[in-house]
């Protein structure tokens, strides 16, 4: 009886604790994308299933469907972590069933939109924005219709900035993964931001990726 009150009482500290970490928000599987607005060529680079991240109300933030392979780059840039990844390449598409925000703060409408890989830029206008320069910017899929069009920077720039209705792109956040077990997941980090740990598939190996889709930068 002892040792039951005992386990119980872990039991009891340690679903909280968990609980905290992901702030209450899960990762669901979905099936293929099959949207009409999205080009019959990127549906087609798109693995068969995807992921939905759901808040601690139940309501789904997004839904994300990663390409099937990443091209491969060199893999050294200076204050990158996913270098490998060339920038400006296609890496798969998102979802907001309703209206979000980015790492600007923008106000993103809801629809699908392709993801491009992207570097920060290095001047002082991007000072202390991020700890790091990797991104994915998103751009509106009845302009990004071909998955395998290597953008040039600029190229990228200028659809986000149609995706943010601004001068400015949308940037979302890539991470470091806390860990490559268990993924796909969501965590809350220290500055409370949500962030999708998931697996991508690259021509040179998996690659655990971490990105932001809820969260600001105080920069």
């Amino acid at each position: 009886m002892i040792r039951q009150l005992i386990a119980a009482t872990i039991l009891l500290v340690l679903v909280p604790a968990a609980w905290a970490r992901d702030g209450g928000y899960k990762v669901e599987s979905i099936d293929a994308l099959t949207a009409p607005q999205v080009s019959e060529a990127v549906r087609g680079a798109l693995e068969n299933k995807g992921v939905r991240v759901v808040g601690a109300d139940g309501k789904p933030l997004c839904e994300v469907w990663l390409r099937k392979e990443v091209p491969a780059g060199k893999g050294e840039v200076s204050g990158a972590i996913f270098g490998q990844i060339p920038e400006g390449t296609f890496v798969g598409v998102i979802n907001f069933p309703s209206p979000a925000s980015d790492y600007r703060g923008q106000g993103i409408k809801a629809g699908y939109y392709t993801l491009r890989y992207g570097l920060i830029l290095v001047d002082g206008n991007h000072l202390g924005v991020s700890p790091s320069r990797d991104f994915l910017l998103i751009c509106p899929v009845t302009e990004d219709k071909d998955p395998n069009a290597q953008f040039k920077p600029e190229d990228t720039i200028k659809l986000s900035r149609t995706a943010a209705g601004t001068t400015h792109p949308s940037p979302w956040s890539l991470v470091p993964v806390t860990s490559a077990e268990g993924l796909p997941k969501v965590i809350k980090d220290e500055q409370e931001h949500v962030i999708l740990q998931i697996k991508l598939t690259t021509k040179s190996g998996p690659l655990p990726i971490g990105l932001t889709v809820v969260g600001k930068t105080e920069g």
